[in-house]
């Protein structure tokens, strides 16, 4: 196998090849005759968690699509260095008559994993968005929540390396919003997060980057430091699997028969503890996490 040519005057290229998953230099975006998107310089660095805020009309949908690929550029320059893309659109297709369960084992049979393996996450995502109940119903029969739910778990089964999020909370209750956030807290830091947004609770979760704008244009280019929560990672001894199961958790996972692993977040860490300790259970390990 031949090494790359890391000679001097290719150190640039290789260092944005392993650095950047997006750079843009003037990019602009043109439909109908409407430039959507005017002179786009920016560039995004592999892991970095973006929100892309602005009002309604603002270009911030069509910034993540040319992010994303699915907007190619009208004029100035663009590339893109990310293949495993999980994208989550704000209003899913209205024309899918799947059932809802056979439209995610679709998606999931594209991720290359074993079938057993397939099977099991689509329903530990269907319980954990509180739609199993609707696994067997006509995709154009369900509700608004429930289709978006769909269109966040088919995009979370790829496990991407860059997941962009267009207006995820819209339809939402409060129960999935939460878990969402959840859940992209706990995706490994190496990947890529851009969405856009209106609410805080992703904002201040999540992004450590917040992006503006308005008239197709970015008028505000800012980092965010300090206001991601932590979380903690509590290993413990049980007596009965059935006393960990109404806990306030982000989520557990049972070890053996009778050993637990909880992450929480740090706020709920000793309301956690103290209702283990109370149930007559052992604990054995607390890890931070972020």
């Amino acid at each position: 196998m031949s090494l790359p040519n890391f000679s001097k005057k290719n150190v640039g290229r290789w260092k944005w090849l392993f650095m950047n998953i997006f750079e843009a230099n003037q990019a602009c975006k043109q439909i109908d005759g409407i430039m959507i998107l005017k002179e786009v310089s920016l560039s995004i660095s592999k892991g970095e968690k973006v929100a892309i805020t602005g009002n309604n009309g603002s270009g911030k949908s069509s910034l993540l699509k040319l992010i994303g690929g699915i907007y190619e550029e009208t004029a100035g320059k663009v590339k893109r260095f990310q293949n495993n893309i999980g994208y989550v659109p704000e209003h899913f297709p209205e024309s899918i008559r799947f059932k809802l369960q056979d439209y995610l084992i679709l998606m999931g049979k594209m991720t290359n994993k074993s079938d057993e393996e397939m099977f099991k996450r689509i329903a530990n995502y269907a319980e954990l968005f509180s739609i199993t109940e609707f696994l067997t119903t006509p995709l154009n029969h369900c509700s608004k929540g429930t289709k978006q739910k769909a269109g966040i778990i088919q995009a979370l089964l790829k496990n991407p390396d860059l997941l962009l999020l267009d207006e995820p909370l819209t339809g939402l209750d409060d129960k999935a919003k939460i878990e969402l956030t959840n859940q992209l807290s706990l995706l490994s830091g190496d990947k890529t997060i851009i969405f856009t947004a209106h609410e805080p609770l992703l904002i201040e979760r999540i992004a450590n980057r917040v992006l503006t704008v308005e008239s197709g244009r970015i008028v505000s280019d800012s980092t965010v430091k300090g206001n991601k929560e932590k979380f903690i990672c509590i290993r413990a001894k049980i007596p009965a699997r059935e006393i960990i199961e109404d806990i306030p958790s982000i989520k557990y996972k049972v070890i053996g028969m009778n050993s637990v692993e909880i992450i929480v977040s740090t706020k709920e860490s000793d309301k956690v503890l103290a209702i283990l300790l109370n149930r007559g259970c052992s604990i054995l390990e607390l890890t931070e996490k972020r």
